[in-house]
């Protein structure tokens, strides 16, 4: 019933650390009661996933996390994607003609991108981000709830079909990565800005799977670290500071926070820069490995990776310029800088990422057993 190797114990100890980060910053106006029991839901279907050793309790811990979206303009979507899930463990276990494994592997790989808003499906991340609470968002999305269903189940369960619908996969998701980046150099609003962001480093977490290759794969968990902590700590930080000024959801022009709250704009530069590759980095760990592994199987993410990285880092820079900078202090609306709480907490991402970065060792310890399991599994092992 329930499974905790290597990749399910990892996962769920970066979730912890996450939830935690994401509680101790979220503004008081997001922990009312309706609040907390969506936080609580998310939190309690995604470990339950993550420990599911069977299709039918983590398509339970799935449906737990997508309950409090029901209601939303992206809901639509999420339950599709927990129909198609579902569809696809009846298909698998009540036949066992080829024809309808080949189809419960379809419904599957739908829910999945779907959950993960692969191209044509991710225009509800940006809807979601205008409706939805943010932290509750930021623990829905980092769960990563789409890779971890066909690292955990598709693989194992139908090698054959995985290996070779990953190539189709592996390519909507380095379009996805682009066209999303693309995307987010002409929005406006920050919110979106930060949507298609998500979206466009999290779409490079499944193309990484299609290298097939330990390197490549180890740079896909890797990654998936990378931007569950890095936006954990950018959503974090915008977060509180639309609870401070109200200037800041509509963002026309510069706002110069920076001046009133240093220590916001450098828990966000870092993050922001981590998430696109900056050397020192656990970003640029990622990246790196991704960007070799692709040159031995995957000439297309080698060029897709470095173009949306570059796009997606001249996004970031502009809203770090959009937010903190470009205005003197005697036009600035004063705001307090970082709580005690906020401080401590998003220290602990920003020392992920940073100590990742120069001692990367530990974390190709950690991720290099799943991702020998995954090529494994491409190999027909």
């Amino acid at each position: 019933m329930f499974l905790f190797d290597t990749l399910a114990v990892f996962s769920i100890s970066a979730y912890l650390l996450i939830a935690l980060i994401t509680v101790l910053c979220a503004p008081k106006k997001d922990l009312d009661i309706f609040g907390r029991r969506s936080l609580l839901l998310i939190l309690a279907g995604t470990i339950l996933a993550y420990s599911a050793g069977s299709i039918w309790m983590f398509l339970l811990g799935w449906a737990m996390t997508v309950f409090p979206f029901r209601s939303n303009r992206c809901g639509t979507l999420l339950m599709a994607s927990t129909v198609a899930l579902a569809v696809g463990a009846g298909l698998l276990a009540f036949s066992s003609d080829r024809t309808a494994h080949i189809a419960a592997f379809a419904a599957i790989a739908l829910a999945a991108i779907l959950r993960k808003g692969i191209f044509p499906f991710h225009s509800w991340v940006p809807i979601a981000f205008e409706d939805s609470s943010l932290p509750a968002l930021n623990l829905f999305l980092n769960s990563h709830l789409g890779a971890y269903l066909l690292i955990r189940f598709s693989l194992p369960l139908f090698p054959d079909v995985s290996s070779q619908a990953l190539t189709f996969l592996g390519i909507l998701a380095i379009f996805t990565a682009v066209y999303t980046s693309v995307l987010a150099l002409v929005a406006k609003r920050p919110r979106r800005v930060l949507a298609l962001l998500c979206v466009s480093q999290g779409s490079f977490i499944l193309a990484g799977l299609e290298n097939r290759n330990v390197e490549g794969i180890t740079g896909a968990l890797i990654h998936w670290s990378v931007v569950a902590f890095a936006t954990t700590a950018l959503l974090a930080v915008y977060r509180s500071l639309e609870a401070r000024s109200s200037e800041v959801e509509s963002a026309e022009g510069f706002l110069g926070l920076g001046f009133y709250a240093p220590r916001l704009a450098v828990f966000f530069a870092v993050a922001a820069l981590a998430l696109v590759g900056l050397p020192g980095t656990l970003g640029f760990v990622s990246e790196d490995l991704l960007f070799h592994g692709s040159l031995e199987s995957h000439p297309l993410l080698g060029i897709g990776l470095p173009l949306a990285t570059a796009l997606n880092a001249i996004t970031a820079l502009k809203l770090i310029a959009t937010l903190f900078l470009g205005r003197r202090g005697i036009h600035v609306t004063p705001i307090p800088d970082a709580r005690p709480s906020e401080r401590w907490a998003l220290t602990l991402p920003i020392m992920v990422l940073v100590a990742g970065g120069l001692a990367p060792s530990v974390f190709l310890a950690l991720r290099t057993p799943s991702a020998e399991r995954i090529a494994g599994f491409l190999a027909g092992r």
